[in-house]
Order: structure tokens, then C-alpha cells, then sequence
């Protein structure tokens, strides 16, 4: 057996010890020869894998479908990527062999680093496997070889979960050569954990400071209760003199000054507590800090005024820059530690106030009040000291709020600010109502436009069919065929082809294979299953008799009935059988996998090409709107039921259900009366729901949900807080209408996403112009969730709020929901819906509380919407919103208002003013009621005065009384 025999064999048994050995002992000329047959090895690995997985395919197939031809071709498109996937996935079960292999044999150090970086020898969804074996191979080869190999390695590092990470570090550690300055392998090196006597430790550890990146992949690390990995390293290197705490501390400061957010540096930070500089150290560096205090994250600029404070003295200029630096910023805590400073160094030595001045005066326009009130008591406090600063006090005073203003006048002089004035507003109109567009006539120019483009070609086709088919015939003769003759046709793209080609070429759809009457069940045990409430429960047994009948009448044989499950004892039963009216030569799919709109548009095409090919089309659509909404006129209706009428022919069912719900709503006595002297059953139909006012509207709304443990709960209405896993529940319960078309229209969205819901959502609203809420409904499952689905767009809420019918809890969180997402289509939708007064603003208030509580979103985008909003003319309804909303956003029991809840209340407060609005918000009157001098109280107070100023006089009253009796 030749050396190229043995290695082989031993590749495929993967016996790794052996081959290494093996390898180890090869000549020169085997090693030669061993490399150059690499490739054919790899390629027969593959061609095995590739081979077994389409043999498996093609057995389950063949059991399962019976001959090829009989095959689905999205099956046999399936079988091919998974042979090809195996291919690629084979080879990494022989990936560590082959690498030793590879390791052993190729000559240019080049050529063996690609070798050993193949993704394709690495596990696709588990770890590499450990080198020990690779690191013994490659111990063989020359040193010098050996450290080139390194070297290439670890620069081929790209991310810290890269496959060649545990070789790269093993043959660094190995051979001994310094590793490539490759910010990738710094991270690397960190994430593959801690090593006793790491040699890489004195090279890589000092590169975290300036490495790219590491920052954020230690950024839980963490010295409390107790320093965790990285942190109780650096503790134990240090107290044990391996690494300097000079070059540390310079580290962490050079890595502070080249700037970053604060998760970048939160692990720098933690590993400048950690090293506790002595008060020596901090002087040495005072000017770094210093240098820090004006714009580093808050985090590090309160480390650097710790370090500066307990050093000094320090230069006059440098505390008067830091000072003014500190308060400058926003945050409070800095803020206030910069003018506790300033009193300090004033008090210490007067002759700096003049230089100190300016910080001061910077702290008196301050967003917060606290600071405010602070730099005013400084500024009294030591008003002597400020004697030659006092001009550029004076000045600042209009910054102060007119009660700090006024003493610090007092004093010095200068302007006081006078009280809070709202906003000056001169909201523009709202946009006209305008008419909507009249739908443009027939047409076969552009069968894929939309389904403004459908239904023209739908109209033209069905008007030109009964004419000349010669020139018709040829008109269509373009049309492709279909890319699939056997199944189920789920687009209007499809039906239109179909109508087209039997056109063309009549008879040509050899329709849908019937199915052999075969036992669904054979050959196994079945069971029923139900979802309990609490705990797992059996079904009583007159459901289960229930189940077996239906199941029985399905044509399941009766033995299979009674027939367990042969893992259980009881029999659970789970099982899902498609009625037989779905196993027959039918192109409409399960009704139960699709939304309920698009098997009514789909019962539509079906209808269409069943007339067409029995040659029993009618000369007119009934159901063609005339208006771009989707409505329909009741002239137009009346008129085309004449001209069925005249021509002998009914209406299509599903063509005359969709013509009536395209009919505007209301009462048509005129229309009625003229469709009753029509004379056909369709007419008759037509006359009284024009009489009757159409159809009643169904109950709708939308419930929020959420899962935890696998099981869906429900939101109470008062429950405000954040789930990882919401769900909208649609509610649409319509009562019964006899109709199977329009019950099965009607019938309540499944919660759950299914896939094949979603599809031809464009054409939804007019489908149902005049009901728009339940449209909405049918929106509502793809909402919140669109990167792996069918999702609800602009377009869609723009042909809502141009729709009819009452507006309720989903169509205002259709609304909410792209508002939130700040779409600009939004708002001109709300202006649309605004000016023609159907605007639900409550509804739309609570749906946009419940996206910011429960969901992701957040308030301001929010609040600039509104604002947007109320400039253009929606003062009233933005009201109507705010309202709602304003109480429901409001700090809870136990949470502390921020500033966006300060904005919040500002802008409901200037829409009140605006509005001229009265009427008390409890919520807010019980914050403004806590009293305090912060923003959010004080715009509290500004809205409960404009809401209800009676009670705020009263209570008024009452206080001085009280004060005058005492």
C-alpha cells in the first residue's frame, strides 16, 4: 500500500492520532506526492456527502410521491440545495483530519495557511474542535516555516468566533514568534479566555488600549460583588509585578482621550477603579484629566474630576477652564460639581472670582433648575468676591428664572425674566377635502399595475371575450406560461395568466391531479389533541365522538379511529385532514392558509376562469369600481345588471357579493326602486341591499397580548409595561349572513402568522371600501412584525383613511403604529382623516401609549409627529390625542420623570393653550401637586393651571386663608 493509500484511509476513518503519526514519518517525495492528490481527496469527500443525501431524498420522495415525474418541482429544488448543503457540511466532519493533512504535506507557507482557513473544514453550528493534534503536525515543519505560518494565521482572524482562532493562538503560543500588531487577534485572544502562563499575555494584554473594538467586548465586565475574568487577571497580574501599573494608567488615559460613547470606555473606566492611582500618580497626570472634563462621557469625566479634585494645587487658568468646562455640560451631578467647586476656590482665594465669573454665568442658563438655584446662591453669597465680575452677572440674569432672577437683581442688577408665555401659533388650514379620483376606464395594457391594473384588465377581458376572440387571441398571445400547472394559484399575476393563456389556447390546463382514494392514516396510530387552560386535560368523550364522526365522514377508515398512538398508553389525538371539497381538481389553496380578503379576491379569479372555460362568461363586471377608493356608484351597478339582463345571463356570485360591497354606504331609495324593475334574482339582491342600507357593522377591536412560557396572555386595559413577545389579537365578529362568500370574508384573523396570510394586502381596502375597520383588522397580524413576512405599508394606510365606514381601535393603531415609526405619510394621513372628521384621536392617543409602554417605541418621535401636526392646522384633534395619550405616559409609582416627560407635558400644555381646552387631568394634577422647582413639575403645574384654572384659584384661597388663620 503506497503512503498516499495509508494517509487516505486513515482521512476517512478520521482516526486523527493515527494519521498524525503517520504524517509525521512521511519522506519528501510521500509529502510531495500526498499534497498534490489533496484536491481529489477533497472532491470525492464531497461527491460521497453530496451522493447520500440525494440517495436519502430520493427514497423519502420516491415513498412519498411515487415515480419522478410525479415529483413537485419545488421538492425537487428543495433535494438539490440539500445535496449541495451536504457537500459543503460532509467535509467539515473530515475538516481536522484533512488539516493535519495539509499541515503536514504543503511546502509554501502560503499555501498551507488557505488550507487550514477553509471554512468549509470548520462545523457550521458547533465549535472547533481542539488543535492538539494540528499543533503536533505542524511542530514538525521548520521553525522558521512554523512562525511564517503563525503569523498569516493570526491576521486571517476577522471576527472573535472565527474557526482558525484556537489554531492561531495554540501555534503562537508554540513556536514563539510575536504576534502581528491585528486588532481582530487582540479580540480574539480576549474572548478565547484566561491561560496560566499565558506567553501571549506580555505582548497582547498592553494592546487592548489601542485595539479597535475592545471596549464593547468587555463591556460586562465587572468588579462587583467580585472582579470577573479579565478584571481578575489584570488584579492578580498586578499585585504579582507581571504587568506595570504606570503602563496601565497611561493606557487607560490614552485610551479616555481618543474619545468613544460610554459602552466603549465602561470597561476602561472599571479598570481605573481597579488600579486606585496614589495621589502621586494622579498629580503626574492632572493635566490629562483635566483635558477630559469637557467633553468626555459622564462616566469618565466624573473619574477625571475625582483624580483632579484630590491633587493641586493647580494652576488659576486651568481651574477656571475646568470649572467653566463642568458646568457647562448637561449633566446635573457634573454641573453642581463644578459649582461647588468654583464656591470652594472663591472662598479659598477672592482674587479668582473674576475669572471664575463666566462659569457662573454659564451655569444661570442651565436646563436645570437645581443648578440654577445654585450658581444664584453663589452669586449672593459671594457677591463681594464678584465685584469685578459683576458686569458678566448682570448680563446673565434674563437667564435665570424670574424668581432666581430677581434675587440675584437684587444684588447685582440686570433684567429679570418675565413669566412663561406659550408659544405663539398660527397653525396653517387643514388640506380640503377632495374628491376622489373616478377609476380609469377598461383596459389590457397593464394586467400587473396594482390591482388598479388587475381589475381594468379583469373589466376589458371580461367585456372583449364575448366579441371578437380572434383579435382578442391575439392580443394575449403574449402571455407566458405558467410557472406552475399542478398547484394552487395564490396571485392575481397567476389567474390573469391563466385566463389569458385559455384564451390562447383553450383546454390547455390539465387542472390539478385527482388525488387516489387512498387512507390518509395507514400504516399509523393518530390522536386528537386540545389546548387546556391550565394543566394538560383529555377531551370528554362526547367531543372526541364528535371528532370521529367528522373525521369518519372525510372518509377515514373506521379501524383508524380507535387505533393509539403506539408511544402511549391514552391516546392523544392531533390531527389535521383537508376537507375533501380541497383534495379535488382545485386551483384555490386551503382557506385556512390564507387571510380571509384574499380568498375572497381569489374566489373571484376562480369564478372567472371556471365561466370561461364552460363558455358561461357574463358580458359585464358588475363588481368594477368607479372610484379609485374602490367604490362602486349605484347607477353604474344598476346599469351593468341591465345589461346581464338583456343579454339572458346572472351575475357570477362572487362578481355580484363584491359589486354590493363596494356600494357606498347608506340608503339608495332611487337605485333601489330602479334595480327592482331590472327583473333578475341578481337585481332583486341588489334593490334590497340598496333599501336595507348594506351590511351592518361587525364588532371589531384589537386586544394586546404577549407570550411567556410558551403561552399567550392578554394585556389588561391599565397594564403599562414592556414584553419582549407582543402580539395584537384581532376581534372581528360579524353576525352571520347566510352567505358562504361574505361569512368567510368576515370571519376573525387568525392571531398566529401563518405562511401564505398576507399576500394581496394592497388590494384589501377595496375589497371592502365602505368597512375600513375591518380591514384594519386584517392588517393587524402584520403590523408590528414585517422582516420575515408580508407587512402592512404607507400605501396601505393612506387607502384607509381614503376609505369609508367608522375608524375604531385598528385603523387608529394602524395610524399609531406609522406614526411611531416616524413615516411622514403619517401625518399626512392624520391631516386627511382630520378634515373630514373621522379622525379617531382617543383611540389613537391609547394606541400610541400602548406602542411606546408595551412595544419598542419611543416618545419623541412621537411628540415631533404631533407637533408637525398641530402647525398644520390638527390642533384640535392632536388634542383629542394628547388627551388620551398624555396620563397614560406619565411617570409611574416608582419611576422618575425624565426629560421626555418634561417635553411631553410642555407640548400638552402649549396644545391646551392653543385649543382653548378645560377640563382637569387627574394624573396631572397629582404630579403637580408634589410640588418642586424640576421642569416636569413646573410643566405640570403650567397644564393643571390652563385646564382647570377655577380649582387652581380656589385652592389658592384656601392656602392664604389657612395662612391667615394661623
Amino acid at each position: 500500500m503506497t503512503a498516499w493509500q495509508e494517509v487516505r484511509d486513515l482521512v476517512v476513518a478520521r482516526r486523527v492520532k493515527a494519521l498524525t503519526d503517520r504524517v509525521a514519518v512521511l519522506t519528501e517525495a510521500e509529502r510531495v506526492e500526498v499534497a498534490r492528490r489533496l484536491p481529489e481527496l477533497l472532491a470525492e469527500l464531497r461527491e460521497n456527502a453530496e451522493r447520500k443525501t440525494r440517495e436519502d431524498w430520493r427514497a423519502r420522495l420516491l415513498a412519498d410521491y411515487g415515480a419522478e415525474d410525479d415529483w413537485p418541482s419545488w421538492l425537487r429544488s428543495s433535494a438539490q440545495t440539500a445535496a449541495r448543503s451536504a457537500g459543503r457540511d460532509g467535509l467539515a466532519e473530515f475538516g481536522t483530519p484533512l488539516r493535519i493533512v495539509g499541515a503536514g504535506t504543503i511546502s509554501g507557507p502560503a499555501a498551507a495557511v488557505a488550507w487550514l482557513a477553509r471554512r468549509e473544514f470548520a462545523p457550521r453550528w458547533a465549535a472547533a474542535p481542539p488543535p492538539a493534534e494540528l499543533v503536533r503536525t505542524l511542530a514538525t515543519r521548520p521553525a522558521a516555516w512554523q512562525a511564517d505560518v503563525a503569523v498569516r494565521l493570526a491576521r486571517k482572524i476577522r471576527t472573535a468566533d472565527d474557526h482558525v482562532i484556537p489554531l492561531a493562538l495554540a501555534l503562537l503560543r508554540t513556536c514563539g514568534v510575536e504576534p502581528p500588531r491585528h486588532d481582530p487577534l487582540v479580540l480574539a485572544w480576549l474572548s478565547a479566555g484566561t491561560v496560566e502562563d499565558d506567553p501571549l499575555t506580555d505582548t497582547l494584554l498592553p494592546r487592548i488600549f489601542e485595539a479597535e473594538g475592545v471596549g464593547r467586548a468587555l463591556r460586562e465586565e465587572r468588579l462587583t460583588p467580585a472582579p470577573t475574568l479579565w478584571l481578575a487577571r489584570i488584579q492578580w497580574l498586578l499585585k504579582a509585578g507581571k504587568v506595570s501599573r504606570e503602563e496601565f494608567l497611561d493606557g487607560c488615559l490614552s485610551r479616555f482621550l481618543r474619545g468613544g460613547d460610554a459602552v466603549d470606555l465602561r470597561f476602561f473606566v472599571r479598570l481605573h477603579e481597579l488600579l486606585a492611582p496614589e495621589p502621586h500618580e494622579a498629580a503626574a497626570r492632572a493635566r490629562d484629566y483635566l483635558r477630559l472634563l469637557p467633553t468626555a462621557p459622564s462616566a469618565v469625566a466624573t473619574l477625571a474630576l475625582a483624580q483632579v479634585r484630590r491633587t493641586g494645587p493647580h494652576d488659576a487658568a486651568d481651574v477656571a477652564e475646568a470649572i467653566d468646562a463642568l458646568v457647562f455640560r448637561p449633566e446635573v451631578k457634573l454641573a453642581d460639581a463644578g459649582l461647588r467647586w468654583l464656591d470652594e476656590e472663591v472662598r479659598r482665594a477672592p482674587e479668582l472670582a473674576g475669572e471664575t465669573a463666566s462659569a457662573l454665568a454659564t451655569a444661570f442658563a442651565h436646563t436645570s433648575y437645581q443648578v440654577q438655584r445654585r450658581a444664584a446662591r453663589i452669586a449672593v453669597k459671594r457677591a463681594a468676591a464678584f465685584g469685578g465680575g459683576a458686569a458678566t452677572i448682570t448680563d446673565a440674569v434674563p437667564s435665570l428664572p424670574a424668581d432666581l432672577g430677581a434675587q440675584v437683581a437684587a444684588v447685582f442688577g440686570g433684567e429679570i425674566a418675565g413669566a412663561e408665555t406659550p408659544e405663539a401659533f398660527a397653525p396653517a388650514a387643514l388640506p380640503a377635502v377632495e374628491e376622489p379620483d373616478p377609476f380609469p376606464a377598461p383596459s389590457l395594457d397593464d394586467p400587473h399595475g396594482g390591482w388598479v391594473g388587475c381589475e381594468r384588465w379583469l373589466a376589458a377581458f371580461v367585456g372583449q371575450a364575448g366579441g371578437d376572440r380572434t383579435a382578442l387571441r391575439e392580443r394575449l398571445a403574449a402571455f407566458s406560461p405558467l410557472d406552475d400547472e399542478t398547484g394552487p394559484w395564490l396571485d392575481a399575476s397567476s389567474w390573469i395568466t391563466a385566463l389569458a393563456r385559455e384564451v390562447v389556447a383553450s383546454g390547455s390546463d390539465p387542472g390539478v391531479p385527482e388525488p387516489a382514494p387512498v387512507d390518509p392514516l395507514a400504516g399509523t396510530g393518530f390522536s386528537v389533541t386540545h389546548a387546556a387552560t391550565d394543566e394538560d386535560e383529555f377531551l370528554p368523550r362526547d367531543w372526541r365522538d364528535e371528532i370521529f364522526r367528522r373525521v369518519a365522514e372525510l372518509g377515514v377508515f373506521a379501524q383508524r379511529l380507535l387505533m393509539p398512538s403506539p408511544d402511549r398508553a391514552e391516546p392523544r389525538f392531533g390531527l389535521s385532514l383537508l376537507p375533501a371539497k380541497y383534495r379535488t381538481r382545485n386551483r384555490l389553496p386551503d382557506p385556512r392558509n390564507v387571510s380571509g380578503p384574499h380568498m375572497f379576491l381569489l374566489r373571484r379569479f376562480a369564478e372567472l376562469y371556471d365561466a370561461l372555460r364552460k363558455g358561461a362568461l357574463p358580458p359585464v363586471l358588475l363588481a368594477t369600481p368607479t372610484s379609485m377608493t374602490g367604490h362602486l356608484a349605484p347607477d353604474v351597478l344598476v346599469e351593468r345588471l341591465e345589461v346581464c339582463a338583456a343579454a339572458g345571463v346572472e351575475p357570477l356570485p362572487a362578481d355580484l357579493w363584491q359589486a354590493l360591497l363596494r356600494l357606498p354606504r347608506g340608503r339608495r331609495a332611487e337605485a333601489a326602486e330602479r334595480a327592482a324593475r331590472v327583473g333578475s334574482r341578481a337585481a332583486e339582491a341588489v334593490a334590497a341591499w340598496l333599501a336595507g342600507g348594506g351590511l351592518s357593522d361587525p364588532e371589531t377591536g384589537v386586544k394586546w397580548g404577549y407570550v411567556r412560557n410558551a403561552r399567550e396572555r392578554v394585556f389588561d386595559d391599565d397594564e403599562l409595561t414592556r414584553s419582549p413577545n407582543i402580539r395584537l389579537i384581532p376581534v372581528l365578529r360579524a353576525e352571520p349572513t347566510g352567505h358562504d362568500l361574505v361569512d368567510e370574508l368576515l370571519g376573525e384573523p387568525s392571531r398566529w402568522y401563518r405562511e401564505g396570510y398576507g399576500q394581496a394586502m394592497e388590494w384589501w381596502p377595496a375589497i371592502l371600501p365602505s368597512h375600513r375597520e375591518v380591514v384594519a383588522v386584517n392588517y393587524l397580524p402584520h403590523l408590528l412584525y414585517q422582516w420575515d413576512r408580508p407587512g402592512v405599508y404607507p400605501p396601505h394606510l393612506v387607502a384607509l383613511t381614503q376609505a369609508d365606514g367608522p375608524a375604531g381601535e385598528a385603523t387608529a393603531l394602524v395610524l399609531a403604529y406609522f406614526l411611531a415609526a416616524e413615516r411622514p405619510e403619517a401625518v399626512q394621513a392624520l391631516l386627511r382623516m382630520a378634515a373630514r372628521g373621522d379622525l379617531p384621536g382617543a383611540a389613537v392617543g391609547r394606541q400610541l401609549a400602548y406602542l411606546i409602554r408595551r412595544a419598542w417605541f419611543e416618545t419623541r418621535p412621537v411628540l415631533a409627529a404631533l407637533t408637525e401636526a398641530v402647525h398644520q392646522g390638527a390642533h384640535r384633534q392632536v388634542w383629542e390625542i394628547l388627551m388620551t395619550m398624555t396620563p397614560m405616559l406619565l411617570p409611574g409609582k416608582g419611576e422618575r420623570p425624565t426629560v421626555v416627560h418634561s417635553e411631553l407635558v410642555a407640548l400638552t400644555a402649549d396644545v391646551a393653550s392653543w385649543t382653548g381646552a378645560k377640563g382637569e387631568i387627574p394624573e396631572v394634577s397629582s404630579h403637580a401637586a408634589r410640588g418642586g422647582r424640576s421642569r416636569f413639575v413646573r410643566e405640570c403645574t403650567r397644564l393643571r393651571d390652563l385646564l382647570a384654572p377655577e380649582k387652581t384659584e380656589k385652592a389658592g384661597k384656601t392656602e392664604k386663608a389657612g395662612q391667615g388663620a394661623g
